[in-house]
């Protein structure tokens, strides 16, 4: 439907060794509502019209030299609620609630999670989330202005590579 606008980002998926163990950590501690299930993969959300994490089975998780964080905003007053009932059941706090000073702007309180396959989630307050992902009705002449000055088409042609922006692509495996 043309008139419907969506995220562009409809979900993200994450390997599991133990659908019951991701279950109990994501719906019953998280409180996400499971959208689907079965044997060897399930589907999260807090609500049918945001995002997804899908969890696929998988016998090993082998991050490599890479990791990343999953992150949700919400109210600050949920922060501490959340991290004790995780505490409570057992899981990993990577870092307990704590608020980040950001001089000149909103002061961000977080609360890092790790689940029980290790991956990171971190709960943002949404209010100082929100303040600090406001617009920047500069952001693209001031972008402009950075590559302009950054003189990278002079880096590459020095060493003699494609300033085309297709060969920069990396493919994903």
């Amino acid at each position: 439907n043309k008139d419907c606008v969506s995220d562009p980002i409809q979900g993200v998926s994450l390997a599991t060794t133990n659908i019951e163990k991701t279950k109990r950590f994501w719906n019953e501690i998280l409180g996400m509502k499971i959208l689907t299930q079965n044997d060897n993969e399930m589907k999260l959300s807090y609500d049918r019209t945001q995002s997804f994490v899908h969890f696929v089975k998988s016998e090993t998780i082998d991050r490599a030299e890479a990791y990343g964080r999953i992150a949700f905003s919400i109210p600050i007053v949920e922060l501490k609620p959340l991290e004790t009932k995780a505490k409570e059941a057992g899981y990993v706090i990577l870092t307990p609630f704590i608020t980040l000073e950001t001089p000149g702007k909103a002061d961000v309180s977080v609360v890092i999670f790790a689940d029980p396959d290790g991956h990171e989630i971190c709960f943002v307050g949404e209010e100082g989330f929100k303040d600090l992902s406001q617009v920047d009705p500069r952001s693209d002449q001031l972008l402009n202005e950075a590559i302009d000055a950054d003189k990278s088409d002079e880096w590459f042609a020095k060493k003699e590579k494609s300033t085309d922006c297709d060969s920069a692509l990396i493919p994903l495996l």
